[in-house]
């Protein structure tokens, strides 16, 4: 049977408070609209809480709770990050020289772990760059994954900006 990819839902912006709020918010931050989302829902591990990366089976779930990234790719190979919160800074980084500063758990990079992922995973060396504009509403430490949705949110956000068609990805475990 083949692997289909993630489900695609197109959602009008008009039509979705949360959108159009996130949408008004990047506009007043980049000052221009947002091409596509993102969205990534936190989980809940049911069974297996923290023995997954030890190579036992885990039973996770999938929450309301989400990462939320509005995006538009620029002609620039600079990555703007923005986050709806201002508890969280800006950053802003070249494309082509992601470098995570494993001392300090900021916010923005578990976004750099997704994007330099998908960069490394398919050999890029001329990335084109990014505005994006977080919005999270996992409450963080809360034990549903709010770092992971902002991972994987971050690795769709970079396949969708360079134009890679997720079912075409031929093993989309060579991704985790």
């Amino acid at each position: 049977m083949a692997t289909e990819g993630p489900a695609v839902r197109r959602v009008q912006v008009a039509e979705h408070p949360r959108l159009l709020k996130l949408k008004e918010m990047f506009n007043s931050k980049f000052g221009s609209v947002p091409k596509f989302y993102v969205r990534a829902p936190g989980r809940v591990n049911i069974i297996g809480e923290h023995i997954d990366y030890c190579g036992y089976s885990v039973l996770p779930m999938a929450v309301e709770q989400d990462m939320l990234i509005a995006v538009e790719p620029v002609k620039t190979h600079v990555l703007q990050l923005a986050n709806t919160n201002p508890l969280y800074l800006d950053f802003s980084t070249s494309a082509n020289n992601i470098q995570i500063d494993k001392t300090k758990p900021l916010w923005h990079n578990y976004f750099l772990c997704g994007f330099k992922g998908i960069q490394e995973h398919f050999g890029l060396s001329d990335v084109t760059g990014m505005n994006c504009l977080v919005d999270g509403n996992i409450p963080p430490s809360s034990g549903l994954s709010s770092s992971s949705a902002l991972v994987c949110c971050a690795g769709l956000v970079t396949l969708t900006v360079l134009g890679m068609n997720l079912s075409k990805v031929t093993n989309l475990n060579e991704l985790a």
